[in-house]
């Protein structure tokens, strides 16, 4: 055959040979991208807020809070706004601290409470739901304490931070989780995806999704 060496192989053959060695040590040099460690255990955290800086603002607090299931957090007003949950600090006296977002790391505002705070329930549930969630999909979701969205049957409690914007004719895309966690080392929810418009709640996708983190 012509070309062919003492060894048995072409010039054509000897380069090709060559040049997948060659292709092989290049995709041995190029960077390892990783993607994001899998979850393996939900951190359930009591959240303690920090003290915040910037100017305190007055109100008060009627109730227990909605969204937080535990003693010292609570349903407060100033003004015309609502936030809960806000909560107490064994150091601060006659104020509560509202506004703040652990997933955002926002520490809030003092409210100096025009009236005395209410009596304090002792029922929590063990297994109290969370009010602020991170998700291993790098979304947070936190409880909604006015209406609850109706998606198919399904009670969605919880809205989450990758839903898009609205536009004229209604939301496309809204994301949120229902209420049904599944407890253990690692907790799972049940991620629902849905569109808004003049038609209603119209559910487009539900997936269960691995939970990094939990405050309460």
């Amino acid at each position: 055959m012509a070309g062919q060496g003492t060894n048995g192989f072409t010039r054509i053959e000897r380069h090709l040979a060559r040049l997948g060695v060659f292709l092989f040590l290049a995709v041995l040099a190029l960077p390892v991208i990783a993607g994001p460690p899998a979850a393996d255990k939900t951190e359930v955290i009591e959240f303690r807020p920090r003290m915040p800086g910037g100017s305190s603002r007055r109100g008060e607090c009627w109730t227990e809070s909605i969204a937080a299931s535990r003693a010292g957090a609570w349903r407060c007003m100033v003004d015309n706004e609502i936030y809960d949950p806000c909560f107490s600090r064994r150091d601060l006296s006659n104020a509560v601290i509202c506004d703040a977002n652990p997933a955002k790391a926002t520490a809030g505002f003092i409210l100096k409470l025009s009236k005395p705070l209410p009596e304090q329930s002792s029922n929590v549930a063990v297994y109290s739901r969370p009010w602020l969630v991170k998700l291993a999909d790098g979304a947070t979701c936190e409880i909604e304490t006015g209406t609850v969205a109706l998606v198919a049957g399904l009670q969605v409690p919880y809205n989450c931070s990758d839903s898009q914007e609205c536009g004229d004719k209604g939301c496309a895309h809204l994301t949120g989780l229902t209420g049904n966690f599944r407890h253990g080392k690692l907790w799972m929810a049940n991620k629902v995806t849905f569109s808004s418009s003049d038609k209603g709640l119209q559910l487009i996708s539900r997936k269960p999704v691995a939970v990094i983190a939990v405050w309460k």
